[in-house]
Formats: C-alpha cells, sequence, structure tokens
C-alpha cells in the first residue's frame, strides 16, 4: 500500500467499517477489504443468505481454562486458523482473555479463567495456534469488561495496580509473547473515557510500553467519538458503513481537529495486517466452506474430555460399573447445551447430546430417559417436522425480505430458515440498502400435541406476528418495553393460547422491522399444561441401578447482554436431584454450566463432574469419562462460592450512577477468599482423576534469587501413581508476597501430567522472576520487593502439598 498514492477522503475510508464484517478496500489501488468473524469457540464466517455455513465448534473459554493445558489450546488455536481460511476470514474476534470477576458474568463462559497467569499462558497458545496460519486475532475486550450491567457505558473505576497485576496481564502476554496482531477495545469506559478512546490505555501502555504494531479494533458500535478515538488510538471503527472515522475523519482532519499525521500511522497499522493476512491473495467474498473433519473432531473431543472436571467421587461410583442399568435424566440430556449465546455462537457441525452419545456406548444399559424439569426462558423456538414451508417443503419457513419503511410492498429478496428464529446482524441481501427493511417468516406449525399450546413471540423492531387466526404480538411503533433477547434489542416476549389439533398446520407470520442491517425475531411453543416432569424423572431413577442426571444452564440464561441474577440452577433442578437422589441406589450428577453453580444437593448424590460447554463432542466426552474409557483431567478455572454473597467482588459488583468500583482490588477470586477465611464449595484448581498418587520431595533450584535476575526459578516435585489407573495430576505453583497489602498467594505457574500405573514422574516448573513483581502505585512502576517469600506446591488453591523458602535479594 502505498500512502502517497492514497488521498485523505481514502486513508479515512480505510479505517472505518464497509460493512458489518468487511472494510473497506480501494479497487483502483488494488487494496483488499479485511473479512472479520465472530469467535471464539469457532469461527463464524459471513452469512450466506439468511443462514450461516456451518462451523466446528471448539470447547468455550472456560472449558480451555479448565484444561490447564497451553499445548491443547494451541492445537485448538491451530484448528481454528485452519477453519478461518476455510470461512475466507482475515481476522478472528478472539479469544476473549477477560476474567472471571464475578461468577455471574454473562460471559463468563466465554473467558478462560479467574485467574490472570492462568489465562496469560493459555491466551499465548491459542494465539500462536491462530496466526500460525496468516489469520490476525483480536484479543478482547480490553479492558475491565467484566459483566453486561451497563457494558455499553458503565464507567470502571480501579487501582492502576489492579489494573496491571490483573486485569490487563493476559493483554500484555498475548502482545510481548505471541505478538498478537490485533486487539478489540472494549465497550465500556476506564476512569472515564470510552475503552476505544482511551489513550492511556491504547497508546501509553500497549503501543508506547508494551510495543504493540498491530492493529486496534472497536467492539461493535463502541466508538462514539471521531476526534476522540482517532488521537486515543483506535485503527479501524466497527462496524458499517455508518461509522465515526470516513467521512467525518476526514472533515476533523481538515478542519484541524486531527493531525494528518494519526491518520497516516493507523493507515500503516491497517497495511501491516494486510500483509500479515495475505488479503491480496485470499479475497473476501468467497464462499464459506463446512469441513466435518474426523481428525479436527478427535481433536475438539480430546480438548472437551481434559475439559472435564470431577469434582466430587465418593466411594468409586465413577466410572460407572460395568452392567449397571442407567436412567438418563435431566434437561440438559437430551438438550445438551454446547456453546453460550451471543456474538460467540455459531451454526454449529451437526453433535450429539450426552443421551445419544450415552445410548451408543451403553445400548440397552440405558434403561430410561426423562428430562425432569424445564429451563427454557422464552417459549421454545421450533424445528425440525413441527414447520413447513408455504410450498409444502418440511422442516423449513420461508423469509421474505423487503426493503424500505413500507412492510407492504412486494419482497426484493427470497430464503429459508429451519427454525422459528431469525436474527441479521448485516446478512441481509442484495437489494436491502443502509437504512430500514423488513423481514417476514412465513409458513406452518405443525403441532404433535392435541391442546392448548402457549405461543410466545420477539421482534427487535417494529412487528406484528400471527399463528393462525390469533394475533401474538402487534407492535407497528415499537413502543413495547425492551426485554434480554437480543442484547436487549429485542421486545419483551407477547403470548398468546392457541388451542391445537396434533397434525393440523396452523399458518405462522412474523414480520419485524430492522436498519442498518440488524434485525431479528423468534417464535416459540410450549404446551400450557406440561406433564408431571419431576414425577417421571423419579420414576425412572427408581428403575435403574445409577441415575445420571444432567442438569445446567442453556443460552438463554448464559449469554452476552444480560448477568445471571443468581448462581442457583435455573428452575426446579436442585428439587429434581433431590428427588432423584432420595430414590436412586446412586446417582451421578453432570453440570451442563458454563459457569459457576451452586449445588445445596452436593453431600447427597455420589458423583459431581462439571461438564461447562465443551463444544461439538461434549457428549461424546462426558460418555468417555463416565465410562470410564478417559480420565477427567480437569481443574476448575474458577472459584466455586457457596452462596454469590460469598463472591469477593459481590459487594462492589452493581454499578452505582453509571460508575463501577472494583473495590475489591487485588482481592478478586481466590486471593479474596484466601485473605478473608470465606471458604468456598470449590477451591480454584480443584479436580480430581480417576488415578491416585503419591506427591515427594518438592525442592527449588535455589534459596535465593536476586531480583533483577533474567532465569526462572525451578520448582521439582516426585508425583507416583499409586493406583492401577494412570493419575491426571496438575502441579500448581503459587507464591506469597512479603508485602501485606498483597495476596496470600497468587498462581506464578503450573503443569499438567500423566502419570502412569506405578511409575514416577518428576515434573518441572520454571517460575519466572518476574511473575514475583507488584506495580507500585505510588511511583508508577513495576518493583520486585526483597524479603522472604515462600513458594507452594499444591493440587488447588485449597491444597498446598508443600512450602518452599525463597528469598529475594535486592540485585546481582
Amino acid at each position: 500500500m502505498d500512502l502517497e498514492r492514497l488521498t485523505l477522503d481514502e486513508r479515512c475510508r480505510l479505517l472505518g467499517g464497509a460493512t458489518t464484517w468487511r472494510t473497506h478496500g480501494i479497487e483502483r489501488l488494488g487494496i483488499p477489504p479485511v473479512t472479520m468473524s465472530d469467535g471464539p469457540n469457532g469461527v463464524r464466517g459471513e452469512p450466506v443468505g439468511a443462514s450461516f455455513v456451518e462451523s466446528v465448534a471448539v470447547p468455550v473459554g472456560i472449558a480451555l481454562g479448565s484444561t490447564w493445558d497451553p499445548e491443547l489450546v494451541g492445537a485448538i488455536g491451530d484448528l481454528l486458523g485452519r477453519e478461518a481460511r476455510r470461512k475466507a476470514v482475515h481476522v478472528l474476534l478472539g479469544p476473549t482473555v477477560n476474567l472471571h470477576r464475578t461468577p455471574i458474568g454473562g460471559r463468563v463462559f466465554e473467558s478462560f479463567s479467574e485467574d490472570p497467569e492462568l489465562t496469560a499462558r493459555l491466551a499465548v497458545a491459542y494465539v500462536r495456534g491462530v496466526q500460525a496460519h496468516g489469520v490476525a486475532v483480536a484479543v478482547k475486550h480490553f479492558v475491565a469488561n467484566d459483566t453486561e450491567v451497563e457494558r455499553m457505558w458503565v464507567d470502571v473505576r480501579l487501582a492502576e495496580s489492579t489494573l496491571r497485576e490483573l486485569y490487563l496481564r493476559p493483554f500484555e502476554a498475548v502482545v510481548r509473547e505471541a505478538g498478537a496482531w490485533g486487539i478489540m477495545a472494549a465497550y465500556n469506559r476506564v476512569d472515564g473515557e470510552f475503552c476505544a478512546h482511551n489513550g492511556h490505555l491504547l497508546r501509553e501502555i500497549l503501543r508506547d510500553e508494551w510495543g504493540f504494531d498491530g492493529f486496534v479494533v472497536s467492539d461493535w458500535i463502541g466508538a462514539h467519538d471521531t476526534v476522540a478515538a482517532a488521537e486515543g488510538g483506535l485503527t479501524v471503527a466497527m462496524p458499517g458503513p455508518i461509522t465515526v472515522f470516513g467521512e467525518q475523519l476526514a472533515d476533523a482532519v481538515r478542519k484541524g481537529e486531527v493531525d494528518p499525521a494519526v491518520v497516516d500511522a493507523r493507515v500503516a497499522e491497517l497495511q501491516w495486517l494486510l500483509a500479515r493476512t495475505h488479503a491480496a491473495s485470499r479475497p473476501s467474498g468467497v464462499t464459506p466452506q463446512a469441513v466435518d473433519d474426523p481428525d479436527e473432531r478427535a481433536l475438539c473431543r480430546r480438548a472437551a474430555i481434559a475439559s472435564l472436571v470431577l469434582v466430587v467421587n465418593r466411594d468409586g461410583t465413577l466410572p460407572l460399573a460395568a452392567g449397571a442399568r442407567v436412567a438418563v435424566i435431566g434437561p440438559n440430556a437430551a438438550r445438551t447445551r454446547i456453546m453460550g449465546g451471543g456474538s460467540s455462537s455459531l451454526d454449529p457441525l451437526p453433535y450429539p447430546s450426552i443421551l445419544d452419545a450415552l445410548v451408543d456406548r451403553l445400548g440397552a444399559a440405558v434403561v430410561a430417559h426423562a428430562p425432569g424439569s424445564s429451563i427454557d426462558v422464552l417459549a421454545p423456538r421450533i424445528g425440525g417436522p413441527a414447520l413447513r414451508a408455504p410450498d409444502g417443503q418440511p422442516g423449513l419457513l420461508l423469509v421474505e425480505f423487503r426493503d424500505g419503511s413500507d412492510p407492504e410492498v412486494e419482497p426484493v429478496a427470497y430464503d429459508v430458515v429451519r427454525t422459528s428464529r431469525f436474527m441479521s446482524f448485516g446478512n441481509t441481501p442484495e437489494g436491502i440498502g443502509d437504512r430500514e427493511f423488513w423481514v417476514t417468516l412465513v409458513g406452518d406449525v405443525v403441532p404433535d400435541h392435541d391442546g392448548p399450546h402457549v405461543f410466545g413471540a420477539i421482534v427487535a423492531g417494529k412487528g406484528r406476528v400471527t399463528v393462525g387466526d390469533t394475533v401474538v404480538l402487534d407492535d407497528p411503533d415499537r413502543r413495547l418495553p425492551r426485554g434480554e433477547w437480543m442484547f436487549g434489542w429485542g421486545s419483551e416476549e407477547q403470548t398468546a393460547v392457541v388451542d391445537c389439533r396434533a397434525g393440523e398446520p396452523l399458518r405462522v407470520q412474523a414480520t419485524s422491522s430492522g436498519i442498518q442491517g440488524f434485525t431479528g425475531l423468534t417464535l416459540g411453543a410450549r404446551l400450557l399444561d406440561p406433564p408431571p416432569l419431576l414425577d417421571e424423572a423419579v420414576a425412572a431413577a427408581a428403575s435403574c441401578d445409577v441415575a445420571v442426571v444432567v442438569v445446567g444452564t442453556n443460552d438463554e440464561w448464559e449469554t452476552e447482554g444480560t448477568d445471571r441474577a443468581t448462581i442457583a440452577l435455573p428452575g426446579d433442578q436442585d428439587e429434581l436431584v433431590r428427588r432423584v437422589a432420595a430414590v436412586a441406589p446412586r446417582t451421578v450428577v453432570v453440570v451442563n454450566a458454563g459457569s459457576p453453580v451452586a449445588m445445596p444437593w452436593v453431600d447427597e448424590v455420589d458423583a459431581v463432574l462439571v461438564a461447562s460447554f465443551a463444544g461439538e463432542e461434549t457428549g461424546p466426552a462426558v460418555a468417555a469419562v463416565l465410562v470410564g474409557d478417559a480420565d477427567p483431567g480437569g481443574r476448575l478455572p474458577v472459584t466455586y462460592p457457596r452462596r454469590l454473597e460469598d463472591c469477593p467482588a459481590w459487594p462492589h459488583y452493581r454499578p452505582v450512577a453509571g460508575t463501577q468500583t472494583y473495590g475489591e482490588g487485588r482481592f478478586m477470586g481466590y486471593r479474596g477468599h484466601d485473605a478473608s477465611g470465606v471458604e468456598p464449595l470449590w477451591p480454584f484448581g480443584h479436580g480430581l482423576s480417576y488415578g491416585t498418587s503419591r506427591w515427594e520431595g518438592a525442592r527449588l533450584s535455589t534459596s535465593g534469587v536476586a531480583a533483577d535476575a533474567e532465569g526462572p526459578v525451578t520448582v521439582a516435585v516426585d508425583v507416583t501413581a499409586t493406583g492401577e489407573r494412570p493419575a491426571t495430576e496438575v502441579v500448581q505453583v503459587y507464591a506469597t508476597h512479603p508485602c501485606p497489602e498483597m495476596p496470600p498467594k497468587a498462581l506464578v505457574a503450573f503443569a499438567r501430567t500423566v502419570v502412569p500405573p506405578g511409575t514416577t514422574t518428576t515434573v518441572s516448573v520454571d517460575v519466572p522472576v518476574a511473575s514475583l513483581r507488584r506495580w507500585d502505585d505510588v511511583g508508577g512502576h513495576w518493583t520486585i520487593d526483597p524479603g522472604d517469600r515462600e513458594i507452594l506446591v499444591a493440587a488447588s488453591a485449597g491444597d498446598i502439598r508443600a512450602r518452599l523458602p525463597l528469598r529475594v535479594v535486592d540485585r546481582q
């Protein structure tokens, strides 16, 4: 790209989005557009018509965090790099490296951990894997974007030491160690300034201090002021075509409000992105490809298995005994959740549920199934044989697109969808302009039960929804209150009762307006008087040797745009577990949730397996672990509190007058539990193996080290597998600090290993001296305080196996 040949208008146009997912190209100079895609647990790609091509769904961030395995996460990054190439994507919007400040954040499932060092090590491996394929990352969300409450404007206030030591640490690692090519600025403010405009973050820390030479992209509609964003250090304002850059930026330069050199610096960053991603030889607009590769499924299964955390296993309940008659119970057994909601969601390749996988593995030994509970927030959307297009095609609804403000004009395009839900994030066809448009779903719903059904509908814009002769929703002026669906753009759900006859079709017509390519509508249905699910589940549990109860959440409870209000399981799942445990000879609970949940029944069951949202191979992975084909080697990457009120950040959770103060400071997560002495339900790092082990001979390579030493201190411990099965162990190394203002301990290094039965493995872990640093708020710099510390060798934050003294002296 020759800057000299670009006019001012062209330079500024390059820095603003052209569409929802692409930047502008300059055809006369052969400058190609760049295509970006949501991740981070897959690559959605650009839409084809009204839908997206199926994608590989890898385990979500918290599941990858549970592996404690950078090498494995690097292999997942490598897979995503290949998938991005298949989807004609130059920039993958991920990974998400925000921390689990509270367990109820709407995107906790999307992030790796509450701990900055664990997050950093996994993120570095992920970024290297993706970028090895010439695909850029946009590591997100920079920074302190840890709640969905008022997320678009909330002002986060925190000490510089807290910011540096915790929330910036993963970003620093991916820049300095992995050479990340992109960063995404968060929606929120930090210390009064929007992150997309924040010169302290984007210029002083990211570029000047860390040496970042990549591009910074705004979160979508996250840039609000042309001059502030340009001077603050934003490279690209997304999405387009309406953006604070482009024409507005060129006007600001002409008025003398923005230095032309600032624009040139940002264009140079975009030029570097084009070169790194080979965008000229990898054009946008190529049809995305869906590839279902057996080797990639095997990798996804291996990662899913490694993410499974066995937190309770009384009397060797797991693995399941050979020949045991199994009842599979729970709302997530047949409707297993493999990912959360929001921008990280995608259309996955076909995947089996936990029920499917257990039936496939155990056959007739699965003697019963019962859902036991319903956890749907909205009326469940309709799909499969219950849908029929106007021309009679089964399993489809027709989509009609109309341009302009009049919903009665002739459609300009048609498509089909496979469920009664449609969302558009710029995936509108040719003929739809940049302003208002309309989408209508048309077809028949064919009920499979007699009796009254509750139909529920939501529209993002103005709209009307009818089922047969019944009006479910009528909002011609968009006056309905907004709910939580579709990031808060959707209306509150409107319902109506319709008397149905099995097999008799009802004509559906659901319309919503949209603007600038964005809209959504959903229609769902449920029986007005559902069957007695709890009673059916109890009867199933009484007929078996082992009840496997699959409880959890779904993408309505865990999604971008809203936090959970509680850590309690939705609906009556706690009662379901207790009633099953009261009658079943043995009860195994599988928790299919993307973030911590309360377990008030934990002392009443025999085993608990935390399965998270582990991607397309969640079902087979859970089945493999339950039957003993694989070891559950995961460790919790986040503290599970007994009560939400026990979470150290909870007293400071709710913003006050638009300001969110991180009043717990450094004492977030396990650090806060250590300081307060409040015992969690499960500590950070906890997890069991089917194998047993003995740890002995913990030692340090030195008893003293200089604060300016370049080499690491090495911790070694001998781990012996004492049982008949391999022992999966994660040796966790924590360090204490001589300053009383610091937390009692912090993770500084770790290593995962599998020890064969009857053998001993020496596990060595390098602890960088720099990991012992703290930020001096008074002096405004990093420092490593001299004094005596302890290096703790541990199996979790609550299970310290050895304490090793280490003296830090001032200098060599």
